[in-house]
């Protein structure tokens, strides 16, 4: 595939230096101390208007450390870290690892409820907060523990580097997924398998003392951590931007005035980038990761960089780190019709696609992604059942991650991601791979974002929906989109309902939010004919039949019914009640050939003369 060229062509830049195995014997902070050895005076940190230099920040998480410890003793617990983006959280989380301690971002954009739960959860030893933070998280709280004010006093006489009292077995952090949908887990992580997934970074994607990695989204999420020490561990300088603070609409700007050369995000917050006419040089690689990379986006990445730049789609997980790994670079890339793949291995980490059953399916065939590695996150905080059922023994050193997610393996070895297995769609008995056709559509011209979910009408049967975000280059409406479709892909796979939105829903994390997405209205969709009234007593009777089947206000009478969002059960449930109420014999198939009611008028007028009495 072409993968393999643009890996072979990919150039690292002239200071890279191979991460070996053997670092990932020790602690995170104390790879990071001997990067402060080798370059004191390199630029480590860059926000807004604070610089700090590697000696400087090492200093600072020094003096920090040591004031933890003496505040609160030296024993490895849950620190609870309640801050926004910025140099100060960063400082926060080396003193953390270096005082012996297990750090733990917290969002505080989440529920009190679900904060309350978390903090229950983890059961910190002293929560870093900030003033603006502190009321909340004294509420959250409720006296369980120390809270500490992040810019507390500390003593500049303590700035050498503490005696080590982790070891690489030690847990280094705990963060908290998916607690938006229910009971807030906690991934625990030790610090040998955090450098082991930096090595894997590293050595595929050339991470170097010379380069400025973005640090974009919101410090609990863990997607961070592979920029954070990705550029800490190699020399090179971390760019927190406070997105939530700062908003979307700010970062091209700061994009180039810092001269980012790798960017990682979301596909979403890249979409940003797009919109604008703007060019960034500097970049030399784009990382997306954590949700849906589309053809729109790699349609238009290379219009915004250098030919040299590569962009990497990339699977990985909280409990897993980085999985795989597919390259698109320059020139006429051949785009698939389904899913952009997230490519090939990395070191260590093998990829399984198993059934419900738990056997390893053949190549091609749609399973659950399961990931087998001796360095998968040691599990579930306080949750050893939890951790049992995702995690599981294959081998004296290996461990199976159960991921929740579907994916399909070519003969070639190449990973393709379905999406969640709690996202399956069946229609009709069937399930139908969505992301197929959400790739179809934003290989659309005018359509930037898509995706399908399924919905239920008024009798509880399941249907398709597709919701868009066009680019406003063309002006598009349902019967574009559908002919569209129903020249790329089969039948049964077009949505029965379109919706148009000026933006997805998005999660904290700023992942395509599902379960935010409203339900198709009951209004007559924009179509490319004008809406003709009905003339007469037929076409007002089965206009109202349609109506009510369709769960569509108002039907025109040259309104074709599959743009109205008809499909074939809905047409065997029209065929049989015009039949039962017009006393006709229509079939199912002169129905499909009858795609509007002034066409259905015809067809009966045809088949049964009586009808004339309804004009």
């Amino acid at each position: 595939m072409r993968d393999l060229s643009v890996r072979q062509s990919f150039r690292f830049p002239d200071s890279f230096a191979e991460f070996s195995k053997n670092e990932i014997e020790q602690t995170i902070h104390h790879r990071f101390e001997r990067q402060v050895t080798k370059r004191p005076n390199q630029l480590a940190i860059r926000f807004e208007a604070e610089e700090l230099t590697y000696s400087q920040l090492n200093r600072a998480a020094n003096r920090l450390a040591y004031s933890l410890r003496t505040r609160v003793g030296k024993k490895s617990a849950p620190v609870g870290v309640f801050l926004d983006q910025g140099a100060q959280l960063i400082v926060w989380f080396l003193a953390i690892l270096k005082a012996g301690f297990i750090y733990a971002p917290l969002d505080r954009r989440l529920p009190v409820s679900m904060l309350a739960a978390m903090i229950d959860d983890l059961d910190p030893c002293a929560m870093a907060v900030s003033a603006d933070n502190a009321g909340l998280a004294q509420s959250v709280v409720k006296n369980r523990c120390l809270i500490i004010d992040a810019v507390m006093t500390d003593d500049e006489s303590f700035e050498e580097n503490l005696e080590h009292t982790a070891t690489a077995n030690s847990l280094a952090y705990i963060f908290y997924t998916s607690g938006s949908t229910g009971t807030p887990k906690g991934v625990a992580d030790t610090h040998r398998n955090v450098l082991h997934n930096i090595m894997r970074y590293t050595n595929t994607l050339g991470f170097a003392p010379e380069d400025r990695m973005s640090m974009v989204q919101h410090p609990s999420f863990s997607g961070t951590i592979s920029s954070l020490f990705g550029a800490l561990l190699n020399g090179g300088t971390i760019l927190p931007f406070n997105l939530h603070r700062r908003g979307l609409h700010t970062l091209t700007e700061w994009l180039k005035e810092e001269r980012v050369t790798v960017f990682h995000s979301v596909p979403s917050i890249f979409r940003q980038l797009l919109k604008t006419s703007d060019y960034y040089p500097d970049l030399r690689l784009v990382r997306l990761e954590g949700d849906q990379t589309t053809t729109f986006d790699i349609k238009h990445f290379k219009g915004i960089c250098s030919d040299t730049c590569v962009l990497v789609n990339g699977l990985g997980a909280t409990e897993c780190g980085l999985v795989r790994q597919f390259f698109i670079g320059s020139g006429a890339e051949s785009l698939p019709d389904s899913a952009i793949p997230v490519g090939y291995p990395v070191q260590d980490m093998a990829a399984h696609i198993k059934d419900e059953a738990g056997n390893k399916l053949p190549h091609n065939k749609v399973g659950e992604i399961v990931i087998e590695s001796p360095f998968l996150a040691t599990g579930y905080w306080k949750k050893p059942q939890l951790t049992n059922q995702k995690f599981r023994r294959s081998g004296e050193h290996y461990r199976c991650y159960h991921t929740g997610d579907l994916g399909r393996l070519d003969s070639d070895g190449c990973l393709t991601h379905l999406g969640r297995l709690d996202h399956q769609v069946k229609i009709a008995g069937d399930f139908v791979d969505v992301t197929a056709i959400e790739n179809t559509l934003t290989k659309m011209r005018g359509i930037s974002q898509a995706v399908v979910h399924d919905y239920k009408d008024l009798v509880q049967e399941r249907h398709l929906a597709a919701y868009i975000v066009t680019d406003d280059v063309v002006a598009l409406t349902i019967t574009d989109i559908r002919d569209y479709l129903t020249k790329c892909i089969s039948t049964h796979m077009i949505p029965t309902a379109f919706v148009f939105l000026n933006e997805l829903p998005l999660s904290n994390d700023f992942k395509a939010d599902r379960r935010r997405l409203p339900s198709p209205e009951r209004l007559r969709p924009i179509l490319k004919n004008e809406y003709v009234a009905p003339q007469n007593t037929l076409e007002k009777k089965l206009t109202s039949i349609w109506s009510e089947i369709l769960e569509i206000e108002p039907v025109g009478v040259t309104d074709s019914y599959f743009d109205l969002g008809g499909d074939s059960l809905r047409a065997m449930q029209i065929v049989v009640r015009v039949n039962e109420i017009l006393e006709s014999s229509i079939s199912l198939k002169s129905f499909f050939d009858s795609l509007t009611i002034r066409d259905l008028v015809r067809l009966l007028s045809n088949s049964k003369p009586s009808t004339s009495e309804f004009n």
